[in-house]
């Protein structure tokens, strides 16, 4: 058993070299067991993942909420945190998760051919003439 520090990695590694054995040599296992034996593993990594230390970039790119926002939850007491010097350091599982729908997006995918069908349709559009302080004096004056 790899313990309370196993990593994706290690998981995935792990049960498909236990898939692979068992193609190899035909083992038919008792599903209740075998089932225990991937949950507990399962708990293990879900477990280490929780008790990761993230520093204040990682933990914002991890809740979906800006710096500045963690830093204002934990100086109000609503987000456990360690200070380590000028630094503030968040346990995974503490912090707070912001709804994928909520998170802004800059401007989406760009898009280069619908970029290129714009620039291509204000081309073919004949210019329109400019309307400055040049012109309006000049039509003044006739």
């Amino acid at each position: 058993m790899y313990g309370a520090d196993m990593t994706r990695e290690e998981f995935r590694a792990r049960w498909n070299a236990r898939l692979t054995e068992c193609v190899r040599l035909g083992i038919l296992v008792d599903g209740e067991r075998f089932c225990r034996e991937v949950l507990a593993d399962f708990e293990a990594l879900i477990s280490a993942e929780d008790d990761r230390i993230l520093g204040l970039a990682d933990a914002s790119e991890a809740s979906g909420y800006s710096p500045d926002h963690l830093r204002r939850l934990y100086r109000q007491g609503a987000l456990p945190g360690e200070r380590r010097g000028r630094r503030i350091f968040f346990r995974s599982a503490d912090l707070p998760k912001k709804p994928k729908s909520d998170r802004v997006q800059s401007f989406g995918r760009y898009d280069p051919v619908a970029d290129a069908r714009r620039v291509m349709e204000r081309l073919a559009r004949p210019p329109e003439p400019r309307r400055g302080r040049r012109q309006e004096s000049q039509t003044d004056a006739t």
